[in-house]
């Protein structure tokens, strides 16, 4: 192949952009789990049936392979169900002062 007559016209990849992306991508699948298991603590779950169902929704959306272990998807549910910050405010209930 001829080299292209500009330089800006040949694909310059950076080495490092596959990393990026990467870490980018699990930071997503963690921020969902994070607000799917906050969902369910509201909803009232119980933890385990929580845990179990986040579980076969990661089964389910990436065919058994998932993005991030077992491991991980403990410590949010764990983190989520025993009250740490989410970095976003709690709900607000209903009535009250505004």
């Amino acid at each position: 192949m001829a080299k292209a007559p500009f330089d800006w016209m040949d694909p310059r990849r950076n080495p490092e952009r596959a990393k990026i992306e990467k870490a980018r991508r699990e930071a997503m699948y963690r921020t969902e789990l994070e607000e799917r298991a906050a969902l369910l603590q509201r909803l009232g779950y119980a933890k385990d049936k929580a845990r179990a169902r986040l579980a076969a929704n990661l089964a389910w959306d990436f065919d058994g392979k998932s993005p991030l272990d077992a491991g991980a998807l403990d410590a949010i549910v764990d983190r989520v169900f025993n009250g740490a910050s989410t970095g976003r405010p709690p709900p607000r209930g209903k009535g009250g002062t505004r």
